[in-house]
């Protein structure tokens, strides 16, 4: 079984986060900052910046083809540890686009976004809600001296454990760089893509060993699977 991320009980998506908007303090079209025209080729200019940086967010990968399993999750969590760069969530978005359409529903979902949301305004909620310091899944998206956990490393103690059609199964674990203590281990659920042949995730298994969320959500699958 997998964990499914549960952030709060009260749906933090919104579709009118990304416009740019006059504040025309109630004078008419026209009275505000920018003409009706010059709202519009702002807004244009902006999504010709935005498109390019997400471009470039792509060929860096994840996912690639070129990634072994290994350094698919390594990537995974290298980019939500740098989750604003270059763009805001961009880490998050990364983390949507290395999903299965199935996990990436599910992902949407925590959040309380409908199917035809954008898939920044889905990172943009999902990166919100995993950042809140009593979210136990903040350690992915927070680093240093910005996170409760310190400094954190992840390690892959076991084997690979590879599946029949092209999926596979991977033990990950976030350790305390401070000293060494074991913080969380995660089991991540990969298949190949349909398309390319690149790994993506398709499940997570979450055992937390930290005070504030033990036994944490993830426990009991965590223990099926471990036997």
């Amino acid at each position: 079984m997998t964990t499914t991320f549960r952030m709060e009980e009260e749906p933090l998506y919104d579709d009118t986060a990304f416009e740019f908007s006059r504040n025309d303090g109630g004078g008419g079209s026209g009275s505000g900052l920018f003409s009706e025209k010059g709202r519009e080729i702002l807004n244009m200019k902006i999504a010709q910046v935005r498109r390019k940086l997400e471009e470039e967010e792509e060929r860096r990968g994840p996912p690639s083809p070129n990634l072994s399993a290994h350094e698919f999750v390594t990537a995974v969590l290298d980019s939500l540890q740098n989750a604003n760069g270059p763009l805001p969530f961009s880490g998050v978005r990364t983390l949507l686009r290395a999903s299965t359409p199935r996990w990436r529903d599910a992902l949407r979902s925590s959040v309380g976004a409908p199917p035809h949301a954008t898939e920044q305004s889905i990172a943009t909620a999902l990166g919100t809600a995993m950042a809140r310091p009593n979210n136990q899944f903040s350690i992915l998206v927070t680093k240093g001296d910005s996170s409760p956990d310190g400094h954190v490393e992840w390690t892959f103690p076991t084997d690979l454990l590879e599946m029949q059609d092209g999926e596979c199964w991977l033990e990950c674990r976030l350790r305390s760089k401070k000293d060494n203590r074991l913080l969380v281990a995660t089991g991540w659920q990969l298949q190949r893509s349909p398309q390319d042949g690149s790994w993506l995730l398709d499940g997570l298994d979450w055992q937390d060993f930290r005070d504030a969320f033990r036994p944490g959500i993830g426990r009991e699958e965590w223990s099926r699977i471990c036997g």
